[in-house]
């Protein structure tokens, strides 16, 4: 009965090592050098290279809006962080090397059906299965207009060019005996719904957007002309002034710093070999490292100091 005990007992310590562990790994990610891409929204499935994380969690992470042959470098540390708002703990690859973005890419496949008679009834889900492959979970497709009907063929071939995400064009060829007897030419419009942030009010450049300074509004990712930013993406910081009812442009948020302007903190001076500290406010934003004024809130005295890990300041000169 004892050993019986003793195994139950050894059993759960192992479960909870196991627990343990796993939980102080984070998952891994190596990213690519340099990545082509279809002009339009960015997601992070196209810029990983390995990882351990599923798919369905890369793909829902935008993380740039590339205009047609245009360029853009990213930090790996921005996007180590992009991932971890999502996930937690990632053991990233992370070095001074940043990944360069080209959106020059234009996707033309072509596939061959010998011998298949395409009747109506079928060309909708045909033509759907073929664009899925290039596209995200969850697209769906709406037939904006469509040229040219069935005529006598023995077999047939689809092609799909895609030079913009919103767009896809698709173009069916039916042939007899080997020669092409005419085309059936689609235009469809991609759409993947997500709630994005919207405004609520006026919001000023360096101020800090959190949850009730948006609404989230349903939108089609791939009509988007900007980087959308999401619930899980906030808080964050404004670089410019957003407009009420304007959408939040990723192009122009950054992460909030360690200390935000306003913000009291502890500041830490030595006067005669001794160490003071003292409560002070924040004048300007700033992260570890950097020097910031302050003023002493006993005195109204601005003094000056370096931001250290631990969030305090420690006093440079006074004024």
């Amino acid at each position: 009965m004892i050993w019986i005990k003793l195994k139950k007992v050894y059993f759960l310590f192992f479960v909870l090592t196991l627990f343990i562990t796993t939980k102080s790994f984070g998952y891994y990610v190596s990213f690519k050098a340099e990545v082509s891409v279809i002009p339009g929204v960015v997601t992070m499935n196209e810029l990983v290279e390995e990882t351990d994380m599923s798919s369905e969690v890369l793909e829902k992470i935008v993380v740039a809006y590339m205009p047609y042959n245009s360029k853009l470098t990213l930090n790996k540390r921005y996007l180590v962080n992009l991932i971890k708002k999502r996930v937690g703990n990632v053991d990233g690859v992370i070095d001074d090397v940043p990944i360069v973005i080209v959106s020059d890419k234009v996707t033309n496949s072509s596939l061959e059906l010998s011998e298949k008679i395409l009747v109506e009834s079928e060309i909708q889900n045909i033509v759907i299965n073929e664009l899925s492959k290039y596209y995200l979970n969850g697209t769906s497709f709406n037939l904006k207009w469509r040229s040219g009907s069935l005529v006598e063929h023995d077999n047939y071939s689809i092609s799909v060019q895609i030079t913009n995400r919103a767009n896809p064009f698709v173009r069916i060829t039916l042939k007899k005996s080997g020669r092409a007897a005419g085309y059936i030419s689609l235009q469809y419009e991609a759409i993947w719904i997500r709630k994005i942030a919207v405004s609520k009010r006026r919001i000023e450049k360096e101020e800090i957007i959190g949850l009730n300074d948006v609404e989230f509004v349903e939108y089609n990712i791939y009509s988007l002309n900007k980087m959308p930013v999401f619930e899980e993406d906030l808080p964050v910081m404004a670089d410019k002034v957003f407009q009420k009812g304007e959408i939040i442009d990723g192009k122009y948020i950054s992460d909030v710093p360690l200390i935000v302007k306003g913000q009291v903190v502890k500041a830490i001076s030595i006067v005669g070999g001794v160490m003071v500290s003292t409560l002070v406010q924040a004048l300007e934003n700033g992260n570890v490292g950097k020097v910031i004024s302050v003023k002493n809130l006993e005195n109204g005295v601005i003094i000056k100091g370096t931001i250290q890990e631990d969030g305090t300041i420690i006093v440079l000169e006074v004024k």
